[in-house]
């Protein structure tokens, strides 16, 4: 039944007036700062967008201007003396490189006499500046001061609007020659402006400045643009100085409201379980006697597992140790305490080490050893260790220790009945073999066609068989570390050369060998290097696809020498990974399967590779698998 919450009392309720207070006010704080942050944050989006629009705009403005300045200085080199002709191709290039330039116009002596393109500009031609009443003043100041101007937006004698850069002549001698007018389409520069302001999601204006520093009227977007609150800037245009004005941008209110409403939805839960936690406080002493029951209950299944477990602090000190640690070791539960862990095992220094080295790990797990312990009465025993790093800052980590004498006396039982039952069938399967070989070879004169086919049946059958009794052979000498190894340096290529050449031959399939070396010297077992390399292509030749080569890569690196046997097929099931070199592990276990095979040759061919200091594995493609080894260099 649930415990009703008592009442608050005065002083809580106190408490939770002064925390509302408190809350109300750091809200609207933090909200003030808040709404100047996104003002901030608003002017600086507002000054990079117009930033973006006013080098567009000069970017693209100047680059008719300097075409001017580059025709201008081409002029003075050659005196102003030109060809009609000449200047028509001079001419059209120059127009050709900008899309804005309306018409280039020459004009010497201040008379235009030769304007491109000509169609549509006809009117320009002997155009006479000083008959021009309005222009004329700024043209003879900017000819006086011998520098460009840049005039509009205008209405232009041809006929619309536009911009017009007037650059004055002086040839090398300092005589005044004339001037060059660009004449700029007024339409598409304010389109690229309408464009690049609406993409960038801004309003801007333009204006000029006159050489005595006042501002004319806005001729593109609106006036009221230009106010003490909007941002300006100004546009650096050859021949002029405009100022660009960026509407101010306001600062939206929709993202201040939410931020107010989960504020104060925030405030308003914190204080209720505010409440909830001043008046469960008393819940505490009634889950006092609920607390110790549940440590005397876990405690009673903490003694009475069958397994050791003793919890060891940083300094590897025994903390707590349960009652099978007594019994399995021999010590009372007192004698363990605030002991080295370590004095529990007769191979002490091997194991710490293997415990440092996972330890050292970016992400330790659960590690499992086999080692050998030690009892009270200096009797050594068969254990398994289970180690498992503890996240808390008092212990270090969590040792569960179990005997298994019994497991492995049984396993040794089970290994020595497995070799005495190869033993015996290798010599009655070898005289079967060899009888089955003489009458398929016709030792015993002709057969019929079934008769040849049921006796290969019965000779391939008795291969595998043969092949089962040398694996479990291996493997039984493997476990009891009876196999002798012959490690030589001897050179791995000319091997595997071999061994592809013969499946080759055999299989009717095709081997692809890479390899970025001459030599590959290793230091190795030769004899179980082929039978680990034989028992890999045979896997792959097993599971590869019909008609699909199989490719091996030889590489060196890290002062090893790396064997890649790469097939296309369906690869292993990603399930039946972790499993590929346990003993008699098949990813199809069915007794339909399509392929044959014990499952102890990749079990055996890692054991075999782990006692030559090296390494194996499998890597899934895309299209099918790799397994590799690993073996040292000679060198090294």
């Amino acid at each position: 039944m649930k415990t009703p919450l008592p009442p608050l009392n005065t002083w809580q309720r106190l408490l939770l007036v002064l925390l509302t207070l408190a809350m109300i006010a750091g809200v609207e704080l933090l909200l003030r700062n808040e709404q100047a942050r996104l003002s901030a944050l608003s002017q600086q989006q507002q000054l990079a967008a117009a930033d973006q629009v006013r080098t567009r705009l000069e970017k693209e403005l100047n680059i008719p201007l300097y075409l001017t300045a580059s025709l201008a200085s081409y002029l003075t080199a050659k005196s102003g003396q030109l060809e009609a002709q000449e200047l028509d191709i001079l001419l059209a290039g120059l127009v050709r490189q900008s899309s804005y330039i309306r018409n280039i116009g020459i004009a010497p002596g201040n008379r235009i006499l030769h304007v491109y393109p000509l169609a549509g500009n006809e009117q320009a031609i002997n155009l006479y500046y000083p008959d021009l009443p309005l222009q004329w003043p700024a043209i003879a100041s900017m000819i006086s001061s011998r520098r460009a101007l840049l005039s509009g937006p205008l209405d232009l004698v041809q006929g619309g609007r536009g911009f017009i850069y007037r650059y004055p002549l002086y040839l090398e001698d300092g005589s005044y020659w004339g001037i060059i007018s660009t004449v700029i389409d007024l339409a598409p520069i304010w389109q690229l402006l309408t464009n690049s302001a609406k993409e960038l999601g801004i309003e801007v204006a333009l204006r000029g400045l006159t050489t005595e520093g006042e501002v004319t009227p806005a001729f593109f977007g609106e006036q009221q643009l230009f106010n003490p609150r909007s941002l300006q800037l100004n546009v650096a245009i050859r021949g002029a100085e405009w100022q660009m004005a960026v509407k101010e941008a306001p600062v939206t209110s929709s993202r201040l409201t939410l931020l107010r409403l989960g504020l104060y939805a925030t405030a308003l839960c914190i204080l209720y379980l505010l409440s909830r936690l001043l008046a469960a406080v008393y819940r505490l002493r009634h889950s006092r006697d609920a607390l110790t029951e549940s440590e005397q209950r876990l405690r009673s299944i903490y003694d009475n597992v069958l397994d050791g477990i003793i919890t060891v602090d940083r300094s590897g000190r025994i903390q707590t140790a349960n009652s099978a640690c007594s019994r399995i070791f021999g010590y009372k539960a007192d004698a363990l305490l605030e002991q080295k862990w370590t004095f529990l095992l007769a191979n002490a220094q091997q194991v710490e080490q293997q415990i440092e080295q996972q330890m050292q790990q970016a992400n330790p797990e659960q590690q499992q050893l086999e080692c050998q312990g030690l009892r009270a009465d200096g009797q050594s025993f068969e254990l398994l260790l289970f180690h498992t790093p503890m996240p808390q800052a008092h212990y270090y980590k969590l040792l569960v220790l179990r005997d298994i004498t019994e497991r492995k006396r049984i396993e040794q039982l089970q290994n020595d009945f497995v070799a005495t039952v190869s033993h015996e069938l290798r010599t009655p399967l070898t005289s079967i073999n060899g009888a089955l070989s003489l009458a398929v070879g016709g030792a015993l004169g002709p057969l019929s066609t079934q008769q040849q086919k049921m006796l290969e049946i019965a000779q391939n059958n008795c291969r595998q068989l043969h092949q089962l009794v040398n694996d479990l052979l291996d493997f039984e000498k493997l476990s009891s570390g009876n196999i002798p190894l012959k490690i030589l340096p001897f050179d791995l290529l000319p091997l595997l050369q071999q061994l592809s050449q013969q499946l080759a031959s055999s299989q009717q399939r095709q081997f692809e060998l890479t390899a970025d070396a001459a030599t590959y010297p290793v230091l190795a077992d030769e004899a179980r290097v082929r039978q680990v390399c034989l028992n890999l292509l045979s896997n792959a030749l097993k599971f590869a696809e019909p008609d699909t080569p199989i490719t091996l890569h030889l590489l060196t690196h890290a002062q090893q020498v790396e064997l890649q046997v790469d097939d296309i097929g369906k690869g292993v099931p990603a399930a039946f990974e972790p499993m590929l070199f346990q003993r008699f592990a098949q990813a199809d276990s069915a007794s339909s399967r399509a392929q044959s095979g014990t499952g102890l040759g990749l079990a055996i061919s890692k054991q075999l590779i782990d006692k030559m200091h090296g390494d194996i594995g499998y890597q899934r493609l895309a299209n099918g698998s790799r397994f590799f080894i690993r073996l040292p260099l000679a060198s090294s």
